[in-house]
């Protein structure tokens, strides 16, 4: 058994296959998912698991180069925004339109069960040397 860290099986695998330059969605419970990517759907009840300990969870485990996410939350989602802003400083704004084209052409995509707008994010898979 795992010492720790992620648990979850069908994720641990889709993690394990990502190479530099993968994308990976972090998304709430409403974000249409197009067919083509991987969908690991953790979604439990509303709010079960948030998108911020999914987030935290991955973060500890992926080495990310770049996050995007979309500029509505600034103003809609502001304590999600502060929140993705804690852990990806560096994070680009781009429409919700634009994040929601890119998603078809990400690798993996994780559904949460959060249930608040704009708490997506894409994160560019990057090396550990």
């Amino acid at each position: 058994m795992k010492k720790g860290g992620i648990l979850h099986a069908e994720l641990n695998a889709a993690l394990a296959r990502l190479g530099h330059t993968d994308e990976v969605v972090v998304a709430d419970c409403g974000l249409p998912i197009p067919a083509g990517p991987l969908v690991v759907d953790l979604a439990f009840t509303f709010g079960v698991p948030s998108f911020l300990d999914v987030l935290d969870g991955l973060l500890a485990e992926l080495v990310v180069e770049r996050a995007v996410i979309a500029a509505e939350v600034d103003d809609v989602n502001p304590l999600c925004a502060a929140a993705i802003d804690l852990r990806l400083p560096a994070a680009e704004r781009i429409t919700h339109a634009a994040l929601k084209s890119r998603v078809a052409a990400s690798r993996l995509v994780i559904r949460t069960g959060e249930a608040t707008p704009y708490a997506n994010v894409l994160l560019t898979c990057g090396v550990p040397f």
